[in-house]
């Protein structure tokens, strides 16, 4: 089974900075504030579940089409994609703050992953005690 893989989250969110950074830098005119902004916790929350979409696709390419799970998170948040390509833009341009976002999103997908990582082990053991008892158990 293939788990959580914090440098491909690593490399995501970075381009995001990075985006984010160089589109700053190249256009002199900052956006305008969308008057559809999401806030700012459900950007959040949008870019943790866009990641595990990512994560998803990384892992089970042949599975299930990234476009339709996209959907299914806009529907999710009642959005539409215009409307998170917008607020994306808008708070890829507050370069501090993004940073801030990003590291709670990484932090966010880090306890997601040290949770999935203990519960995988907990189940090891108890699957591991089961076995045990069973070889104990005398045969017919």
């Amino acid at each position: 089974m293939k788990t959580f893989k914090p440098k491909l989250c690593a490399l995501f969110l970075g381009s995001l900075i990075l985006g984010g950074i160089l589109s700053s830098c190249i256009s002199p005119d900052q956006p305008k504030k969308p008057g559809d902004l999401i806030s700012e916790n459900n950007y959040v929350d949008l870019l943790v579940d866009m990641q595990h979409i990512i994560t998803w696709r990384n892992v089970k390419q042949e599975s299930v089409n990234a476009d339709s799970l996209k959907q299914v998170i806009y529907d999710r948040y009642e959005i539409t994609e215009q409307q998170f390509e917008a607020s994306h833009t808008y708070y890829q341009q507050q370069v501090e703050r993004q940073l801030v976002r990003i590291e709670e999103v990484l932090r966010r997908l880090e306890g997601e992953s040290s949770y999935i990582e203990t519960h995988i082990d907990s189940v090891k053991k108890l699957k591991q005690a089961s076995d045990s008892l069973d070889a104990d158990e005398p045969s017919d």
